[in-house]
């Protein structure tokens, strides 16, 4: 897989001007090596969104501090915010709205457009018209993985922009879901954290468990 230089700010300046599809890796995506998101990632980027992805590299000596794409997308649109355009999807209508109007709220005038991520076929042919015609540089994709990354490469092909994966961060910036403490993220251990917010999410522990195995042993 290829990943993004170790720092935010080289990563952010790295997208300026450029275009690419945003894969962030974590645990979970490493041990479960879904071979299309895996070759999404080597034919694009894929950034460090978890510790996981983050023992990996060190793992193989190289550098790295752990990006989470919760944060990642904010940091870019704070950047970029009074001279690119973005295009958010995900989301319930009812999350996708009160993270709009956020961010409108926030950033008077910028150019942004939002639409929830429960796509039929014909709302993803009628999401491609919208892209080709309208050209946002930053489409942020929250609609779980594979599928956003699925999602995000079909349209790439219509218009070639800056696209990122952003799983449940909608949720997150919407206040429907917390994100750990600042001294949890640090400690590398917000994973845990959602495993005692969410215990469905109890259901992955032998992913992560084979990731252990594979960090273990030098297999990834």
């Amino acid at each position: 897989m290829t990943f993004a230089p170790p720092r935010v700010a080289e990563l952010i300046d790295l997208l300026d001007g450029n275009a690419g599809i945003m894969v962030a890796i974590n645990a979970e995506k490493i041990a479960s090596a879904d071979p299309a998101v895996a070759d999404l990632s080597a034919r694009h980027l894929g950034y460090p969104d978890g510790v996981g992805a983050v023992l990996a590299l060190r793992r193989r000596g190289i550098q790295a501090t752990r990006m989470p794409g919760a944060g990642l997308w904010l940091t870019i649109i704070q950047r970029y915010a009074g001279r690119r355009s973005f295009l958010l999807v995900g989301g319930t209508e009812e999350v996708i709205q009160v993270v709009t109007k956020r961010l409108v709220r926030r950033y008077p005038g910028i150019r942004l457009r939002s639409r929830n991520g429960y796509l039929s076929e014909a709302d993803v042919q009628e999401l491609a018209a919208e892209i080709g015609d309208w050209m946002p540089d930053f489409v942020f994709v929250a609609i779980g993985s594979p599928r956003q990354e699925i999602l995000m490469e079909r349209l790439f092909l219509v218009h070639p922009a800056v696209y990122m994966g952003l799983g449940g961060s909608f949720d997150i910036y919407a206040g429907r879901k917390p994100r750990a403490p600042r001294w949890l993220q640090g400690m590398g251990l917000e994973w845990a954290y959602r495993f005692v917010r969410e215990p469905v999410r109890l259901r992955r522990l032998p992913t992560y468990l084979r990731f252990a195995a594979l960090l273990a042993t030098g297999r990834c």
